[in-house]
């Protein structure tokens, strides 16, 4: 059996805010605070993403992949495919994955609706919440689930 991935951090990038999620032991999932910045201005999301994990020591990088549900491009697959190279420019030694993201926002929403959560009170952590699903979806895919 392989060794078990540790330090597992997933995104989930939209048009203004960033997601996060975070796995130190390979099985736990932690949600961390939603990243806000101004719709476009990616420059300030890495720098954000920087700051929140700073001392963090992450080995590998699950980032949610956006399309359609057909599985075609949509308008986030082009943005998210030019973060990925800065990313991974932030922590040159991880390993980036991407993620087949579709339905995560709506997987998360009704996870945090199971927890008494309506759609007003979800709005400030719906992004870490999909990337709570992001990440459960890449440890499944590497059989760590």
């Amino acid at each position: 059996m392989p060794p078990m991935e540790k330090n597992i951090l997933a995104l989930d990038l939209g048009k203004g805010s960033l997601g996060m999620a975070l796995s130190r032991s390979g099985m736990f999932v932690t949600l961390l605070p939603n990243l806000r910045f101004k719709a476009g201005d990616y420059e300030e999301a890495l720098r954000l993403l920087k700051e929140a994990l700073l001392g963090e020591n992450v080995e590998h990088i699950a980032l949610g992949y956006p399309t359609y549900p057909s599985g075609d491009p949509c308008e986030m697959t082009p943005l998210v495919e030019a973060f990925a190279p800065k990313v991974q420019a932030l922590f040159p030694k991880a390993d980036l994955h991407f993620v087949d993201e579709r339905n995560s926002t709506v997987e998360a929403s009704a996870l945090l609706h199971e927890l008494g959560q309506n759609a007003k009170k979800q709005r400030h952590h719906i992004d870490s919440a999909a990337a709570g699903v992001i990440l459960k979806r890449y440890l499944a895919s590497i059989g760590q689930d």
